[in-house]
């Protein structure tokens, strides 16, 4: 089997349980290395890596962005610059049938997910375990974007927020079940308004409309995925996707 080495702990156990999943993913890719008369379980292998590397940036840059980390964007650029460099191995890579082919190829796996996660990655960890302490997110005037509307809409987004962080403590899962679809709604009810508004501003909303659909589109992957209990969820994605969408996002397209 492939030696597929082990990334140290973050301090966010969803960012902990995706580079388990991605160390996972290099083993399976090694097995199906193996197979000498067949390519294509090792270019099947290649691709659910190449899938589950973009989830994960993209589930790093809600957590790095909303915990206001100011080199979030750059960092988000060099997950775009690591992504453009593996389709170009892929690209490359177009005779892989042979083992010593199919091996260097993991070399490369390898070596994206241990530069990037241990070198680049591991700088923010100690501020992701003291954003993880927290598991209610507190409403401040740093959060006040000014538009009536927009901020009583952003003050219910964190009182379900944290509603839903009790319920997650007390293992209540009808309770949490509810209340994420009553932020989900929410939070489309919400982007929809604020989308509708920046059009009647005569502003542009491509951007933000952009940043809407990619943030539901995250949430509801991350929602509807049984590898983890509506905790991890609550308190170590949804609050920092909250964070990013009002300190982030609004702050930057909506004040004045």
């Amino acid at each position: 089997m492939f030696p597929a080495h082990k990334i140290p702990t973050s301090g966010n156990p969803l960012i902990d349980q995706q580079h388990g999943r991605l160390t996972e993913l290099i083993r399976h890719a090694a097995l199906a290395a193996r197979d000498t008369d067949d390519a294509a379980p090792f270019q099947q292998a290649l691709s659910e890596f190449r899938r589950a590397l973009a989830h994960h940036f993209a589930v790093e840059k809600v957590i790095f962005s909303g915990a206001g980390f100011d080199a979030a964007s750059g960092h988000d650029q060099a997950h775009t610059i690591i992504l453009g460099h593996l389709d170009a191995d892929l690209a490359a890579a177009r005779d892989l049938s042979t083992v010593q082919a199919r091996h260097r190829m993991l070399e490369k796996l390898e070596r994206i997910l241990l530069d990037h996660e241990m070198l680049e990655d591991a700088a923010y960890w100690d501020a992701v375990r003291a954003h993880s302490c927290r598991p209610t997110l507190k409403w401040t005037e740093l959060m006040v974007i000014g538009i009536d509307w927009v901020d009583s809409h952003h003050r219910h987004m964190v009182d379900l927020l944290n509603q839903l962080s009790w319920a997650a403590q007390a293992e209540d899962a009808a309770a949490c079940a509810r209340l994420l679809r009553d932020f989900l709604d929410l939070a489309r009810r919400h982007f929809a308004a604020e989308e509708r508004y920046l059009e009647a501003q005569g502003k542009t909303p491509s951007h933000h409309r952009a940043d809407h659909a990619r943030m539901l589109s995250e949430l509801d992957q991350l929602a509807a995925a049984a590898d983890f209990g509506p905790r991890i969820l609550v308190e170590h994605y949804l609050r920092f996707w909250v964070m990013e969408h009002i300190l982030g996002i609004d702050r930057q397209d909506l004040v004045e």
